[in-house]
């Protein structure tokens, strides 16, 4: 009889001990999803949401959600923005684009980020694309989101890369703004 009691108790044991290591592996797999929470558009340029650190090599962070990040880098600038309309004006976004391209033309790797990485950091980091391509809002949103597929601007901030496309096809190719 004493048999049947040590073996449920190693039974018992061993599906504890397999519930805690599965526990585990979903949260390691849930944490890594959570830190890399970023893409890279191009080259020293990345887009994403919040993470506990920044992707390798960052020097510069442009944050747009309403938390601050536990972190920082070189230039870190903290410019939080509702994702809903009204959008920003075309200047705040002018220099936002001015931020990004003056760093990534210093060679610094930068990361811009909001919350879930597909709506504000989307929008700022496809202004910046049709500048620096002189492309179109569908050409810019099209390339980011081979790039990051989750990237959905509201509609508020689609209207204002409308804006900003005829602002990026009103100046030569390649000048500063």
């Amino acid at each position: 009889m004493g048999k049947p009691l040590i073996t449920s108790r190693r039974l018992l044991a061993a599906l504890v001990l397999a519930a805690l290591a599965a526990w585990l592996v979903l949260l390691a797999v849930e944490r890594s999803y959570r830190e890399e929470n970023y893409s890279l558009v191009e080259e020293g340029l990345y887009a994403g949401g919040d993470v506990a650190r920044p992707p390798p090599g960052t020097k510069v962070v442009l944050n747009l959600c309403d938390k601050d990040d536990p972190y920082r880098a070189d230039v870190h600038v903290w410019e939080p923005i509702r994702d809903a309309a009204p959008a920003p004006s075309i200047d705040w976004l002018r220099r936002m684009v001015e931020l990004i391209d003056d760093n990534r033309r210093a060679g610094r790797t930068t990361f811009v980020h909001c919350r879930n990485g597909a709506s504000r950091s989307v929008m700022v980091v496809v202004a910046y694309v049709m500048f620096e391509n002189g492309w179109s809002r569908a050409e810019a949103l099209e390339f980011v989101r081979s790039k990051r597929p989750q990237a959905r601007p509201n509609p508020a901030f689609v209207r204002l890369l409308a804006e900003w496309e005829r602002v990026v096809k009103g100046r030569p190719q390649q000048s500063h703004l």
